[in-house]
Formats: C-alpha cells, structure tokens, sequence
C-alpha cells in the first residue's frame, strides 16, 4: 500500500542522515542536508500520516507554509552566524 512505501522511504532518508552525519566531511553542508531530509519527512508524516492530503486546500497550504517558515527559520538561525563570522 502507499502507507508502506511512504514508511520505506521515511526510514531510508533517516538512514541517508544518519551517512550525512556520520561520513561527511563538509558538515554545514551535511548539517543543511538533514535539516531539508527532516523536513521531507515531517511533510510526508503530515501528508500520509494525518491523512491531511485529504483535506481542504487552505489546510495544506496553512501546514506547507508554516513547515517552509519553519525550515527556513532553522537553516538562517545556522548559516547567519557563520556567513557574518
């Protein structure tokens, strides 16, 4: 079913950040990269999961919105710090 292929693509992006984290030698690249995987995954658990694919278009773009505001928050409190150095 989808439930289980979305589940089998959840767990391989986690292994892929888990080799970002562990192999990587640019680590701000590695870093950014997990931040992107972990919001993948949080889009794929609110689509799948809460079955919120199913809802009205304000509800999806609502949850869209704040998920890329939140992604972009995390990644400017990390990069702002080292690009001012």
């Amino acid at each position: 079913s989808d439930l289980i292929l979305v589940w089998a693509v959840l767990v391989a992006v986690t292994l892929a950040s888990w080799v970002l984290t562990e192999e990587t030698h640019a680590v701000r690249i590695g870093s950014t990269a997990v931040v992107l995987i972990a919001a993948f995954k949080i889009n794929a658990v609110i689509a799948h999961f809460m079955e919120v694919r199913w809802q009205p278009a304000p509800w999806r773009i609502v949850l869209s919105v704040w998920l890329l505001v939140a992604t972009t928050i995390v990644l400017a409190a990390y990069w702002i710090p080292i690009i001012k150095g």
